[in-house]
């Protein structure tokens, strides 16, 4: 297993983020084989998440959707590193490189951190 965490930042969800995820097979998505996972947590090269489907000993790369705040994030995914966790795996899933992708993370994340914010700040008032 490797280990690279060169990333600025990791943001870890308090609550899991529903996600769903597709592997590619033959450099197309295969539809069919589409499941659901839990986004743990974040940076802007890659994620952890958790899932019942074992993707095997050399899973082939993924196609994952989640959204963040408002928009839908869609990468391609390849993973680096798995270990059982109850009664599935967690999965560390790398980016590769995809700038738009890591724009799109950075920029979510702060409207969600925002959104966060601001929703502390009322329910404060109005205790």
């Amino acid at each position: 297993m490797i280990f690279k965490r060169q990333e600025g930042f990791r943001f870890k969800f308090d609550e899991p983020i529903k996600m769903t995820f597709a592997i590619y097979e033959d450099g197309r998505v295969n539809q069919a084989q589409t499941a659901m996972a839990d986004l743990l947590d974040i940076s802007p090269r890659g994620l952890k998440m958790f899932t019942e489907v074992d993707l095997g000993v050399n899973p082939p790369p993924l196609d994952l959707r989640f959204v963040l705040d408002t928009r839908e994030v869609r990468a391609y995914g390849e993973i680096i590193w798995s270990r059982p966790f109850g009664k599935g795996k967690q999965y560390g899933v790398n980016f590769n490189d995809q700038e738009s992708i890591e724009d799109l993370i950075v920029e979510e994340l702060k409207l969600r951190r925002r959104r966060e914010a601001d929703e502390a700040k009322l329910n404060s008032i109005n205790s």
